[in-house]
């Protein structure tokens, strides 16, 4: 009983993740001319950017976790956020520099931080989350990269 319900959380999880990847991927390889000519502009939009992607994850994140069924305590979904706002700036950046196998720092040093949200039996909230706002963030990053015209 216990095992079919992870496998039905680890199907949307993996359906979701697909997905974002899919697009990523699209996104990588089809080619797109630069939008902004200007310094001046680019660092407006780059700027516009990050506010954006801190402002919308937090709702992609929600949502995917309803569409997970993931449960979640007020303080744990207060912690999630925190972590996450941190968590997209550091994507985006080490995206827009190119630098995706720090990612994977990113994700480890997250993973020791709520190590305890973990520990707790509460995984599909901690998967979920993570594994949406990091496919969102870095999604966010490499579109945002083209943009610009910054080679990442």
């Amino acid at each position: 009983m216990i095992g079919d319900g992870y496998r039905s959380v680890l199907r949307r999880v993996a359906s979701i993740g697909l997905a974002a990847a899919s697009a990523a991927v699209l996104l990588w390889l089809t080619p797109a001319p630069t939008v902004v000519a200007d310094s001046g502009t680019a660092l407006l939009t780059l700027a516009a950017g990050y506010g954006l992607l801190v402002a919308t994850s937090g709702y992609v994140v929600a949502g995917s976790l309803r569409f997970a069924g993931a449960d979640v305590g007020e303080e744990e979904a207060d912690t999630g956020r925190a972590v996450g706002k941190v968590e997209n700036v550091l994507i985006l950046t080490l995206a827009l520099l190119g630098a995706y196998t720090a990612l994977g720092l990113v994700f480890t040093a997250k993973s020791i931080v709520r190590y305890q949200d973990i520990s707790s039996g509460n995984t599909t909230y901690y998967l979920t989350g993570s594994v949406a706002n990091v496919t969102y963030s870095l999604v966010y990053g490499v579109a945002l990269a083209r943009v610009v015209g910054v080679p990442g």
